[in-house]
């Protein structure tokens, strides 16, 4: 897949792979912008695919229909997504404390498609005086 999309902005010696008893750890930094990076966890039957603040989880699952991708081809789609900056993730604030965060798959005809949302359990949540302010990233590594 990076042979394929050939981004340009992965840093090569800051990003890295592990392998142990749990599974595969693997981290893809951007080599132009400090402290992005996207990280995946893989397990026998799960994965973890985020970046920033967002995150989605891939689940194996006996109850795949006919013509599906398998979870491992939609982690691999979708870190390739990332690479790509088809993902626009959304980070809700109150104050300085981030208390939600969405992340959209950008169409190719401009339409922004939900694709996961993760609420914060902060105290930032309590702070009913202070306005949300919504910041909204789309990060790409080409």
């Amino acid at each position: 897949m990076l042979a394929v999309i050939e981004p340009r902005s992965l840093d090569g010696e800051r990003s890295s792979v592990d392998f142990d008893d749990e599974g595969l750890q693997l981290m893809l930094v951007h080599s132009g912008q400090d402290g992005l990076a996207i990280f995946v966890a893989v397990g026998a039957a799960e994965a973890i695919v985020g970046i920033g603040s967002a995150h989605e989880h891939f689940v194996a699952s006996e109850d795949v229909a006919e013509g599906d991708r398998p979870w491992t081809a939609q982690v691999v789609d979708f870190i390739a997504e990332i690479l790509r900056g088809q993902i626009e993730v959304e980070t809700t604030y109150r104050g300085n404390s981030a208390i939600a965060v969405n992340h959209f798959r950008m169409e190719e005809s401009g339409d922004r498609v939900s694709f996961g949302h993760t609420g914060f359990l902060t105290p930032g949540r309590l702070l009913f005086w202070k306005p949300k302010r919504v910041e909204t990233e789309r990060a790409s590594f080409l």
